[in-house]
C-alpha cells in the first residue's frame, strides 16, 4: 500500500491556535443557542423498472456570542432492480471562533464514504478564515478559504494518498419571501493530485412553523478518476424539512 505523507496538520493547528484572540462580547452571531434540522426525502418506481431512492440529513449548530459550531451528517441510498446503484455517507464538523462583527477563524473536520465513486473514502481537516461578504436584510454571503491535510483511499488499486489542500467555501442564504429561502453551499478542496467540488443549491418553503417542503440540486466532481468513472455526479432531490427549534 502507498502512503504519500506531509506535514500540513501543523499548520492547521498553528492557525487554529489563533482562537485564543478573544472576541467582542458585544457582538454576536444572527441566532444563539441551538438550531438543527432533519430531513427525509425519498421515492419509488414500480413497473418496467423497480426502483427505490431513500435519503436522510442532519444539520445542527450551536451558537454563542463568541463561537458556532457546526454539524453535518448525509446518508442517501438508491437501488434498482434489487441492485444497490447508490450508497452514500457525509459527516462533518466547525468550529467558527468569532473575531469581529463579519469575521472569523474555523477549523473544519469531513469525512465522506461513496461506495460508487473513485475513493473509498475521503477525509480532510483543514483550518482558516471566513468573513461574511453580505449582510442585508434578506441576503447573506459567507466566504472561507484556508488549508489543510486530505487523505484518500483509491477504490480500484487500495493505496492510501495523503496531500496537503487548498480550501475554498462559500455560503450563500436567500430571504425570497417570509415562508421561502434559497441558499447556495460551495465546497472546494484542491489538491496536486484530485480536487474535490462540492455545490448544493436548494430552494424552501415553509408549511408550518416547524416543517418546510426542499428541493435541491447537488454537484459532486473530483477532476482525477480512473477510467470508466464519471468525473461528475448529480443528485436531485425533494425532501420533507423538520425544524428542531
Amino acid at each position: 500500500m502507498l502512503v504519500r505523507s506531509s506535514r500540513p496538520v501543523r499548520c492547521v493547528l498553528a492557525s487554529f491556535m489563533l482562537a485564543s484572540i478573544p472576541a467582542s462580547p458585544a457582538l454576536a452571531w444572527e441566532a444563539e443557542g441551538w438550531a438543527s434540522t432533519i430531513e427525509l426525502g425519498g421515492s419509488a418506481t414500480t413497473g418496467n423498472t423497480e426502483s427505490t431512492t431513500l435519503t436522510g440529513r442532519f444539520r445542527g449548530e450551536h451558537t454563542t456570542p463568541a463561537w458556532r459550531n457546526r454539524l453535518r451528517l448525509d446518508a442517501s441510498f438508491h437501488e434498482e432492480d434489487d441492485a444497490t446503484t447508490g450508497q452514500r455517507y457525509i459527516g462533518a464538523y466547525q468550529a467558527d471562533r468569532k473575531l469581529g462583527e463579519h469575521d472569523y477563524l474555523f477549523g473544519a473536520l469531513r469525512y465522506e464514504r461513496d461506495r460508487f465513486s473513485n475513493y473509498s473514502y475521503q477525509t480532510s481537516a483543514t483550518a482558516g478564515y471566513g468573513r461574511r461578504l453580505i449582510d442585508a436584510e434578506r441576503v447573506q454571503l459567507d466566504g472561507e478559504v484556508g488549508a489543510g491535510v486530505r487523505q484518500a483511499r483509491i477504490r480500484s488499486s487500495g493505496d492510501t494518498d495523503r496531500e496537503p489542500v487548498g480550501r475554498l467555501a462559500g455560503h450563500l442564504r436567500w430571504d425570497i419571501s417570509e415562508t421561502a429561502r434559497l441558499t447556495d453551499e460551495l465546497l472546494v478542496l484542491a489538491g496536486s493530485d484530485n480536487t474535490e467540488i462540492e455545490n448544493i443549491l436548494a430552494v424552501s418553503a415553509d408549511i408550518s412553523s416547524r416543517m418546510a417542503l426542499r428541493t435541491s440540486l447537488t454537484m459532486k466532481h473530483n477532476t482525477d478518476v480512473d477510467p470508466g468513472i464519471e468525473n461528475t455526479d448529480t443528485i436531485t432531490e425533494l425532501s420533507l424539512v423538520y425544524r428542531l427549534r
